[in-house]
């Protein structure tokens, strides 16, 4: 079996490479943006990976490499994930979450319309799209009606929305994601978990003061180990219920503060908290948890990973990536 993953060097997009590739007899590719894949893929590029630049906005060479490659399956990872980023440049985040998806999702259709099946396309779009959800109506379902307030998640409604025309219109086998909040080894800085792992790990090296700087520690989130999140992406493509869109997520939250003392616990070290004026977002939503009931109906799929393990491995990423510096 043939599976492309768009975006493979990025975070989850490593982590699905590495996943897929102790699958037998899977034949994986993926695209990058650069001339060589990220540190992501460190440990993980080989003979079985196989690598091909891509620049997703590029409709004919997206369509070019999707002939020939001819995937079965395809993981579209690819595009701008950062909220802030979208409110700095939303033009750029548009163009690449709503073009780019498009351009995958057509480069889908032609393989369609060249006489075979065609490929299973599973779009990454977010929990992000619900918005700002009444926490009396939380845990949120695929059913929650999506009014996204950033552009980034806009980008994301869109291509969500366009996917599942994709499938209604031409008949094209897609299956629309939406993870909440995932973390784990290899992820940016920008996102809360790793950047408190990078800040521990840089005190107990002696690089920085025995000082923590934050954002909104009281907001509560919906946590998932991102290797759980592309075991749920790949089960999720051998469903038998005929749903297109499925959360991917706990159904747990867990306070950002409660993060902070995790990691204090898992490094022995205890900070001064330094509450920074710029890290606090005035579209945040204070309680996000959403419902996995329908991935579990379809798949049985629950998180395996206790978060204290997740944190445990984000923190020893760290250090490891501290000593290589």
């Amino acid at each position: 079996m043939r599976v492309l993953i768009t975006g493979v060097d990025g975070f989850v997009g490593s982590h699905a490479a590495e996943f897929l590739l102790r699958q037998a007899g899977v034949e994986v590719h993926g695209t990058i943006l650069g001339e060589s894949p990220t540190r992501n893929l460190d440990g993980i590029v080989g003979p079985s990976l196989h690598l091909h630049r891509l620049d997703i906005l590029d409709a004919a060479r997206t369509a070019k490499l999707f002939a020939q490659i001819k995937p079965e399956r395809v993981l579209h990872l690819a595009g701008q994930a950062f909220v802030p980023v979208s409110l700095s440049d939303p033009l750029a985040t548009f163009q690449v979450n709503i073009v780019g998806g498009m351009n995958v999702l057509e480069g889908c259709r032609k393989l369609t319309g060249d006489g075979g099946p065609g490929p299973h396309v599973m779009v990454v779009s977010t929990g992000e799209v619900y918005g700002k959800v009444d926490p009396n109506l939380q845990p949120i379902r695929e059913t929650c009606p999506i009014s996204p307030n950033n552009p980034y998640a806009a980008s994301k409604a869109s291509i969500d929305l366009i996917a599942q025309q994709f499938a209604m219109s031409f008949g094209l086998t897609v299956t629309v994601v939406r993870p909440f909040n995932h973390v784990g080894p290899r992820q940016s800085p920008v996102f809360v978990c790793s950047d408190f792992g990078k800040q521990f790990a840089e005190i107990a090296a002696g690089n920085r003061p025995c000082e923590l700087r934050v954002g909104n520690l009281e907001t509560r989130r919906d946590f998932t180990d991102v290797r759980d999140v592309v075991r749920a992406y790949w089960m999720l493509f051998d469903r038998k219920e005929s749903d297109v869109v499925y959360n991917i997520c706990s159904g747990q939250t867990l306070q950002i503060r409660d993060i902070l003392e995790a990691f204090q616990t898992l490094s022995g070290i205890s900070v001064k908290i330094i509450s920074e004026p710029q890290r606090l977002r005035p579209y945040d939503v204070s309680t996000v948890v959403g419902s996995n009931e329908r991935l579990r109906g379809a798949t049985g799929w629950f998180p395996s990973i206790p978060i204290r393990q997740t944190l445990m491995d984000v923190l020893t990423y760290w250090r490891n990536e501290l000593s290589r510096a």
